[in-house]
C-alpha cells in the first residue's frame, strides 16, 4: 500500500497543477514540481536526494532523443506531422539548455 500513497502526493501535485496552484519549475521536458510542490509530509528524504529526483540534465537524455528519433524514422512519411513537430521542438529546448 505504500506505493500507492507515493503515487498520490504525485497525483496531488497534478491536480493542484490543473488549478493554477501547484508550484513548479520549467524544464526541456516540460514542468517538473518545484521542490516545494511535492507534499513530503512523512517522508525522510534529503534535499540532496530531493534535488536529483527533479533533476532534468540535457544531457541525460541525449540516447532516449536519438532513441525516439530512430524510431519516429521508421514511419517515414506516415509518422503524423504534429508528433514529428513536437519532438523537433524537444531537441531545440535541449540544444538550447545545453548551448546555454
Amino acid at each position: 500500500m505504500a506505493g500507492y500513497g507515493e503515487n498520490v502526493r504525485v497525483l496531488k501535485w497534478i491536480l493542484e497543477r490543473v488549478e493554477g496552484r501547484g508550484a513548479a519549475q520549467e524544464t526541456p521536458i516540460g514542468y517538473v514540481p518545484a521542490k516545494n510542490g511535492l507534499t513530503l509530509d512523512g517522508m525522510k528524504i534529503s534535499d540532496e536526494a530531493l534535488n536529483e529526483l527533479l533533476r532534468v540534465n540535457p544531457e541525460d537524455w541525449e540516447a532516449e532523443m536519438e532513441d525516439s528519433k530512430q524510431f519516429f524514422g521508421k514511419f517515414g512519411e506516415r509518422l503524423p506531422r504534429p508528433i514529428r513537430e513536437e519532438h523537433e521542438k524537444l531537441a531545440r529546448r535541449f540544444q538550447h539548455a545545453v548551448t546555454a
